[in-house]
């Protein structure tokens, strides 16, 4: 308590300072004068990119060799120069993996979880890894609702088996070129020399900073003497790197067991959690059969379950295609009023019939066929909105949070990767000595819906959809975002973007957009015409207006390629500190 009074006392004394409400003396501002010499000296150090690198005005890149894009300027490049010293896509995105968990520590990082899909640009052929935290062993559904969810999700109660490290690793292990050394080795140098801070992530710090200050290692790692740290600072995060170190050295087991292990165990326990070494030592990424629906002459495919973001978005292409989105217009009325619609019929199938496919029988071929889209085709009116959409009926057909990754190398392998832990900075809880946060997944289960019910080693369903798109069998687009509920709805809007109204990447990913789940409000980006929500509110729509260029609506990353030239173009979200690098 006497921590975060002093600490709002600091920070009112700094407003009141900046605002000159607090007169100076000669004696003070020399002082002051010497202690911002002091400061920049301190900046100096650190890895430091580019002005070009670092220049967030322009966020796209071309390239024939290879292209990154992620939702930093560090992480693409380090991606890059692994490609650019022999490495492949998927040696790349496991470099980028492991730098986002300590550039953007709030959305995701080794204690987190994702889903990676990858291209295998030799076979021809797709791989999926689900590496999504399971419950711990001595979990139940009647422990679950015993919870209670706004106080025990800001503890280790909240925190799920981790999956990240195991996913990334058993990655490379399949698909990737390099050792785990050679790929950790630059992050180690970033996390041990330190990164600039940009003004994003100080504002996402700001806005946890009372999450951040409620646990002390949490606040010994992210914050400064209790303070968040300004933008230009530099940060450094050596407990991070020794834990990069172990796995460099030791593989899996240099998180999964051992000292790292323990200390996950212990800040879980702590707050009451029921985590054993038991439950990490057993964690194993799985891999799955992708999805994939034809649209419009091109393979889109996307995320199986225990996703449930992937079925929604193919089942919402199967419905658009049916429509001729083109002629509708980009953003206009019509044309959002569908995607709506569309908006409302997935999200009330994926809530009612998608989860983990270990515990539940997933109608997956009936979700993505296009006879089931002709039935949930019935429950759109072009005319009206509907206030809630029911959940359709898949079995009688049947005969029996976040940030995201896109990596395409000159062979033409692609991955689409997003990873997550739960609510920014997850539950808050650093384990000692590690220098990451503890995610949240076990409040991603459900008291209401059957299907993602809790039980022991089952993973809570995910809305992450990472998408690739082919074009007669080659590699043409890799792009997903981070955003929760937003996510599938996202990723529908940039797939048309580039299919039906022939955008390049980085125009699809500028603009606007729009969220809707099954029934509620329909969430509309700032940057959307009045006329067009006028438009939209006659036709019975609840307007919410968010920010113009708001990260509500997510971070995309994408990149797609020319299949004439063999050009790549990287695009990335100026929502975010989203930046593409190519070569």
């Amino acid at each position: 308590m006497r921590k975060k009074i002093v600490s709002c006392i600091l920070i009112v004394v700094l407003m009141m300072s900046s605002m000159g409400l607090i007169g100076c003396t000669d004696q003070k501002e020399e002082k002051v004068a010497q202690e911002q010499e002091v400061a920049v000296e301190k900046v100096e150090d650190g890895v430091r990119l580019s002005d070009e690198e670092m220049d967030l005005s322009v966020r796209d890149a071309k390239g024939s060799n290879g292209v990154v894009a992620a939702a930093n300027p560090y992480a693409s490049k380090i991606g890059l120069d692994i490609m650019k010293n022999g490495g492949n896509a998927v040696d790349a995105a496991v470099a980028m993996a492991f730098t986002m968990g300590l550039v953007e520590p709030n959305a995701s990082g080794p204690a987190g979880s994702g889903f990676m899909m990858i291209h295998d640009a030799k076979t021809g052929k797709q791989a999926f890894l689900d590496y999504l935290p399971t419950a711990p062993a001595a979990l139940t559904q009647e422990i679950f609702e015993s919870y209670d969810k706004p106080t025990q999700k800001k503890t280790g109660v909240a925190a799920g088996v981790p999956g990240a490290v195991d996913g990334w690793l058993t990655a490379l292990e399949n698909y990737g070129t390099m050792s785990a050394e050679q790929v950790l080795e630059p992050v180690i140098e970033l996390a041990e020399k330190g990164y600039v801070i940009s003004p994003h992530l100080v504002e996402v710090v700001q806005d946890s900073y009372e999450l951040i200050l409620s646990h002390e290692e949490t606040a010994k790692v992210f914050l400064k003497e209790d303070l968040p740290y300004e933008a230009g600072e530099v940060f450094k995060n050596p407990d991070y790197a020794k834990v990069l170190r172990k796995i460099a050295k030791e593989g899996k087991d240099g998180f999964y067991k051992g000292e790292v292990a323990e200390a996950i165990v212990q800040a879980v326990k702590a707050d009451g959690g029921l985590m054993t070494l038991e439950d990490l030592a057993n964690y194993k990424a799985k891999f799955r059969e992708p999805v994939g629906v034809d649209y419009r002459g091109y393979k889109v495919i996307s995320a199986p379950p225990s996703s449930s973001g992937g079925i929604a978005v193919l089942e919402g292409l199967n419905i658009a295609q049916k429509f001729d989105v083109k002629a509708m217009g980009s953003n206009t009325p019509e044309t959002l009023h569908l995607w709506s619609e569309i908006f409302k019929v997935v999200h009330a199938d994926r809530y009612n019939y998608v989860a983990d496919p270990d515990f539940s029988h997933i109608p997956v071929d009936v979700l993505t066929s296009e006879q089931y889209a002709k039935d949930r085709l019935k429950a759109i009116d072009m005319e009206k909105s509907a206030e809630e959409q029911k959940p359709g009926s898949p079995l009688e057909y049947e005969s029996p949070s976040t940030t995201h990754i896109s990596i395409m190398d000159k062979e033409g392998n692609m991955v689409s990767m997003t990873n997550s832990v739960g609510l920014y900075f997850g539950c808050g809880v650093v384990p000692k000595n590690t220098g990451f946060v503890l995610n949240t997944y076990v409040f991603n289960f459900s008291k209401d819906y059957e299907v993602n019910k809790a039980a022991p080693g089952k993973r809570a369903r995910s809305t992450m959809s990472p998408t690739i798109i082919l074009k007669d069998g080659k590699a043409f687009a890799t792009l997903g975002t981070p955003g929760g509920g937003r996510i599938p709805g996202t990723v529908m809007q940039i797939i048309s973007n580039i299919i039906d109204h022939g955008m390049g990447i980085q125009d699809a990913i500028n603009q606007p957009r729009i969220h809707q789940l099954h029934k509620n409000a329909l969430y509309v980006e700032g940057s959307i015409p009045e006329n067009v929500r006028n438009e939209l509110a006659k036709k019975g729509h609840e307007i919410e207006l968010k920010g113009t260029n708001d990260a509500y609506f997510g971070g995309v990353q994408g990149i797609v390629r020319d299949l004439e030239t063999n050009e790549m173009h990287g695009g990335a979200d100026s929502r975010r500190d989203g930046k593409a690098f190519a070569y």
